[in-house]
């Protein structure tokens, strides 16, 4: 056997050893993650006994705190008025006037809960709104990328993937979504309803097309 066969042998099990290392190494899950963590988001809404109404101001705080419940509250949305203050009452009226207000911007009644704190001899004391959301936590990435050319056992860099992770938290909507997924909306039982009452009458189940749908190949420049 010539130094060149055996040399050549050598360098093919070389090759197909490392081959198979590359197969065998698992996958490597542990990479950057975005999370979130709950907390308690709170607006407090002075109430003054000689206002007739609700003024610009609280409705203009009521419009926030609906719309920041509308897209990341969960749980019940809880108002809490001063109970022994000097305008407990002028609290309650107010607190009466909101609900109605958050009614219309989308919340349901059963979304809102009550409670109470003691404001004993305060003026002009706040009603407190507040319920909880998430706030979304960016993965803590480390500086540099290192030596990729010399990653023996194929896994990714420390960095690998943290920068779609680190804009996940910055865009999400709702961050909860990084922890949990949401709850299916219910079915849309009439159409699959309509579509059985014409597949048993042996109808088209297809939706039907106007003129204005079809689509032809362009013939412009051949």
């Amino acid at each position: 056997m010539t130094y060149r066969l055996v040399k050549s042998l050598f360098a093919a099990i070389a090759g197909s050893l490392a081959l198979s290392a590359c197969a065998t190494v698992p996958a490597n899950t542990d990479l950057p993650r975005a999370s979130a963590v709950a907390e308690t988001f709170r607006a407090d809404m002075p109430v003054n006994p000689a206002d007739n109404g609700l003024t610009w101001a609280q409705l203009d705080l009521l419009a926030a705190v609906a719309d920041e419940y509308n897209v990341r509250g969960h749980g019940p949305l809880v108002i809490t008025f001063p109970q022994g203050s000097n305008n407990e009452e002028a609290a309650i009226g107010a607190i009466a006037e909101a609900r109605t207000y958050l009614y219309g911007r989308g919340l349901d009644w059963r979304q809102i809960s009550g409670g109470h704190y003691n404001a004993q001899g305060q003026h002009n004391a706040a009603v407190i709104f507040s319920f909880t959301r998430y706030q979304a936590i960016a993965p803590d990435c480390p500086e540099g990328w290192g030596d990729l050319a010399r990653e023996f056992n194929n896994r990714p860099g420390p960095r690998f993937g943290c920068a779609m992770a680190t804009n996940l938290a910055a865009m999400v909507s709702d961050p909860r979504d990084l922890i949990s997924p949401r709850n299916q909306q219910p079915a849309d039982t009439g159409r699959r309803q309509t579509i059985l009452n014409e597949y048993r009458a042996g109808e088209s189940t297809a939706s039907e097309r106007s003129d204005y749908e079809s689509g032809t190949v362009s013939s412009v420049g051949n």
